[in-house]
């Protein structure tokens, strides 16, 4: 029983304890805080300036250097995400363009295969033209032929000189203006060389 009222004692020391001492020290700290943090004091910043101090206790607590570092951290990880996805946009934009040039440059060969196709037609059709001047050349009488061989753009009537026999451009040529006939006759020499 002694033990027993002793165990009991010890309980009431303890509660005795708290409820005297510790409790209002609780008390006191809190209204402590509250009215210096009233009055202006940063007490949370205090608190972990202090308990990064205590060897325990300071790996538990943050510091601003920490939290600096951490804020600088996710600053920089925004930062490169931001510059990743202008990345996917501008590689994005490359893809387009080169699309659009691809497709350009087959434009331009479709055209320009056209162009000579439609060259070799006009060739063609030119060709077939002096062949039916010529021959009406070789039919008419060389006086008629010298007139108008003399009028013709000096292209045409070479290549309707190139067309014709040989007898029959000497007979049109003596037929022609002497002048005419020498510059005719230095154009086509020269053309064949």
């Amino acid at each position: 029983m002694a033990s027993k009222a002793r165990s009991e004692k010890e309980k009431t020391g303890i509660f005795q304890l708290l409820l005297f001492i510790f409790i209002p020290l609780i008390l006191v700290c809190t209204f402590a805080l509250i009215i210096m943090a009233a009055a202006g004091v940063d007490v949370p910043g205090y608190a972990k300036k202090y308990a990064g101090n205590i060897p325990g206790v300071a790996s538990l607590v943050s510091t601003e250097a920490e939290e600096g570092d951490m804020e600088g951290q996710k600053q920089i990880e925004s930062a490169i995400s931001a510059k990743d996805e202008q990345i996917e946009q501008l590689e994005a934009e490359l893809e387009t363009r080169e699309s659009e040039i691809n497709e350009l440059n087959m434009q331009i060969e479709d055209l320009q295969q056209e162009m000579a196709a439609e060259e070799e037609d006009t060739s063609e059709e030119q060709t077939d033209v002096i062949a039916d001047i010529s021959t009406s050349f070789q039919n008419m009488e060389s006086e008629n032929a010298a007139v108008i061989l003399a009028n013709l753009d000096e292209n045409t009537a070479l290549l309707v000189m190139e067309k014709i026999s040989k007898k029959t451009m000497g007979s049109i040529l003596g037929e022609m203006d002497p002048d005419e006939a020498a510059r005719l006759t230095n154009a086509y020499a020269s053309q064949d060389n």
